[in-house]
């Protein structure tokens, strides 16, 4: 197949998991016999510095609004048609110009890819609106549900990285017989390979510590709750037996650090900053515990996935995609609840027997999730859009 892959940017540099998520699938897609390119629309924002196995068309979509970019979707998508077999888009931004797309007789299948709710939607972790802020949600989520819905239908298929997620789309509108499972990609396999990860180190480094390193990492952000991690901890008994390591920069930065700062745990919790991939897989390589304090119920994680490739038992809050994810390879605390949390670090901690059995169990299910496995249900996908256009 002759595969368009459209999404607003490849900054390796700074753009997290959503950017290794899409070159890997179309890395994968290329190793499977595939032709492939990438179109980008907001390509001044592109940090792009190895050369890449696919060619990228380097478009700039003035999208400042929502309309118009919409608009400029259905235009990029009609100017490389003739170079496409099936497109693959990311949904949240291109939505909508994709169905319209389909609405006027355009003739290459397209497949819509999701890793998070419609910015229509609230959420319920969502903080307080205004009444102006609230009317304009909920005008758009009725212009949304009432006229976009019934044009985006028309797309050939849907993809989630979480059943989860699925299951919010299906309440939405989408049809589950056009509808595929994907999770987040990560090349687990070569991460492994490159850090020296398998069964016997991973059980030497959670034998030998002196210290509990724990690490947890992510934009700081109050939503991802890394406030739950430091009154964990503070709820411990003997802190001097741990060393945890929050990385990363956000809005929340101030307070967590002053949180830490009036409970006096200064000596204990690491704010390193926005570090680099190979900086934040050596914290990882040399921890004992991974925390994934706070998530929305649907959504999964490529820091999860890593942090299983690196031989880590994980800490993620219980019912929610996370859990399905990490299956096999984590211990669910309940939700917002610090001191369940702190019981079950102290737990990690104490059994060593338990670390290891989550660890390895991360380990294989790390397998599971390596791309060039995800890239078949990817392919299987496109082949149905494909096979299934209008």
């Amino acid at each position: 197949m002759r595969v368009g892959l459209i999404t607003t940017k490849l900054n390796f540099k700074t753009g997290g998991g959503s950017v290794t998520d899409l070159h890997l699938k179309a890395k994968g897609l290329i190793e499977l016999g595939h032709e492939v390119f990438v179109i980008t629309t907001r390509s001044a924002a592109n940090s792009i510095e190895a050369e890449l196995p696919y060619k990228v068309f380097e478009e700039n979509i003035d999208a400042r609004s929502f309309i118009r970019l919409q608009s400029k979707t259905y235009q990029l998508i009609k100017k490389y048609q003739d170079l496409a077999e099936v497109f693959y888009i990311d949904g949240n931004n291109f939505l909508y110009g994709a169905g319209f797309y389909k609405l006027f007789g355009g003739r290459t299948p397209i497949a819509a890819f999701f890793n998070m709710r419609l910015n229509c939607w609230r959420d319920p972790e969502m903080r307080a609106e205004n009444f102006l802020a609230r009317a304009k949600r909920r005008f758009r989520f009725f212009l949304e549900h009432h006229l976009g819905n019934p044009v985006v239908v028309r797309l050939e298929a849907f993809i989630y990285n979480t059943p989860h997620l699925a299951e919010v789309y299906y309440d939405f509108g989408h049809k589950k017989n056009k509808s595929f499972i994907v999770e987040d990609m990560v090349n687990t396999l070569d991460l492994m390979a490159e850090r020296g990860i398998s069964a016997e180190t991973v059980k030497a480094r959670l034998n030998s510590a002196d210290k509990i390193n724990i690490y947890c990492s992510g934009r700081l952000l109050k939503e991802k709750g890394f406030d739950l991690v430091i009154k964990a901890i503070n709820e411990l008994g003997d802190k001097e037996k741990y060393r945890v390591v929050i990385g990363g920069t956000g809005p929340d930065e101030a307070r967590l650090k002053q949180l830490v700062k009036d409970l006096n745990l200064e000596s204990i919790i690491d704010f390193p900053g926005w570090l680099e991939k190979e900086k934040m897989y050596e914290n990882l390589s040399r921890a004992q515990i991974f925390i994934f304090p706070k998530w929305w119920t649907e959504y999964g994680s490529v820091v999860l996935t890593e942090a299983m490739a690196l031989g880590l038992p994980c800490l993620i809050p219980a019912g929610g995609a996370l859990a399905w994810l990490s299956e096999g390879g984590s211990l669910p605390f309940a939700v917002d609840d610090e001191k369940d949390l702190a019981r079950k670090i102290q737990e990690l901690a104490d059994n060593e027997a338990l670390r290891i059995k989550l660890a390895l169990g991360g380990l294989k299910r790390a397998q599971e999730l390596d791309y060039k496995n995800l890239t078949l249900k990817l392919e299987k996908a496109l082949k149905f859009a494909v096979e299934n256009k209008k």
